[in-house]
C-alpha cells in the first residue's frame, strides 16, 4: 500500500515537473537591441541621424534579412558610383559654361555696335548648337535625378514598414501595467482630501 501511495506521489510530481518545463520553455519574443539596454541605444543614435529610432530598428533587421542586407548594398553601390556615372560630363559642362560666360565679358568689350551685334549672333548660334548637342545628355540627368528620388522613397517606405511589426511586438509584450499610475493617482486623492479637509478647519 505504501509503495503505491509513493508511486502515485511520485508520478504527480514527475507531471507538475513536466507541465513546470513546458511552461518555462515557451520563447518570449525578442526584445530589440535599441530598448535592451540604453548605452547600446545612445552608441547607435550617435550617427548622421541620432535618435532616429527607425534606422535603428532597420540596422538590426539588416543582419537577419538577406534580401534587406543585398538592397542595402546595392544601393550603396549605386551611391559610389554615381559621381563616376556623371563626372565627366559635369566636368565638361561646367567648362562649356565657362567659356560661353567669358565670351560675353569680351564682347562687352567690343566697342562698335555692329560688330558687337554681328559676334553676339555668331556666339549665339554656337551655343545653340551646343545645347542641342547635350539636350539628350540632361534628358538623361533628370532621368537619374527622378530614379534616384524613386529609389529613396522606396527605401524610407521600406523601412518604415519593415520595422512596424517590431514596434508591434514590443508594444504587446512590454505595455507597462496600469496599477502604478492607478496607485499614484490614488495618492494625489488622498492629498488632494487632506489638503481640502485642512483647508476647511
Amino acid at each position: 500500500m505504501t509503495t503505491k501511495i509513493f508511486l502515485s506521489t511520485a508520478l504527480v510530481l514527475l507531471l507538475a515537473s513536466c507541465k513546470d518545463n513546458t511552461t518555462q520553455e515557451t520563447p518570449q519574443p525578442e526584445t530589440p537591441k535599441a530598448f535592451k539596454e540604453k548605452s547600446s541605444y545612445e552608441i547607435v543614435s550617435k550617427g548622421p541621424r541620432a535618435g532616429d529610432l527607425v534606422d535603428v530598428l532597420y540596422e538590426e533587421l539588416l543582419s537577419k534579412d538577406t534580401g534587406l542586407h543585398m538592397l542595402e548594398a546595392q544601393i550603396n553601390d549605386l551611391n559610389r558610383s554615381k559621381n563616376d556615372s556623371v563626372k565627366s560630363f559635369n566636368r565638361f559642362h561646367g567648362r562649356m559654361q565657362s567659356y560661353f560666360e567669358s565670351t560675353d565679358t569680351h564682347v562687352s568689350e567690343i566697342r562698335d555696335s555692329l560688330l558687337r551685334d554681328k559676334i553676339k549672333l555668331i556666339i549665339a548660334s554656337h551655343l545653340a548648337k551646343y545645347d542641342a548637342r547635350v539636350a539628350r545628355h540632361h534628358e538623361l540627368l533628370k532621368v537619374l535625378a527622378a530614379k534616384d528620388i524613386n529609389i529613396s522613397d522606396l527605401h524610407t517606405a521600406l523601412k518604415i514598414v519593415k520595422t512596424l511589426p517590431v514596434i508591434e511586438k514590443y508594444q504587446q509584450t512590454n505595455l507597462p501595467a496600469i496599477q502604478q499610475i492607478e496607485g499614484y493617482i490614488k495618492q494625489q486623492d488622498q492629498a488632494i482630501h487632506l489638503a481640502d479637509t485642512l483647508l476647511k478647519k
